[in-house]
């Protein structure tokens, strides 16, 4: 399940999300509330995401182009490594304005298992 925590510093509203980002319900809840917002600038705090799906990036996708269709401007903040590393694979981060991670360097590993398939 996602949780959306919503912090306003006009003229900025900071979403904190925690947990997972994937299709259903979890994307629908961010959508929702991202897209309701009336401040000019939506930060979008991944930090405590621990799982995005196909349909997580591409709601992102869909935010960045919602805000710039209304002049607005999204930035995703604080990726967590899982979140951070899918964004880089999949190039979004040249499309997408991402703050670097607070508490990690780009591409340190934090020993996570790996996992191949195939």
């Amino acid at each position: 399940m996602l949780r959306v925590e919503i912090h306003i510093a006009l003229p900025a509203v900071q979403l904190l999300c925690s947990g997972r980002l994937v299709l259903g319900v979890e994307t629908e809840i961010l959508r929702c509330i991202a897209t309701s917002r009336p401040e000019r600038q939506v930060i979008v705090d991944l930090q405590q995401v621990y799982a995005i799906d196909a349909a997580g990036l591409g709601l992102l996708v869909e935010l960045y182009w919602w805000a710039r269709a209304r002049s607005r401007s999204l930035i995703l903040a604080n990726p967590s490594p899982r979140v951070h590393k899918l964004i880089t694979l999949t190039n979004l981060g040249s499309v997408l304005h991402v703050a670097a991670p607070q508490s990690q360097e780009i591409g340190e590993d934090k020993g996570e298992p790996r996992a191949m398939t195939a």
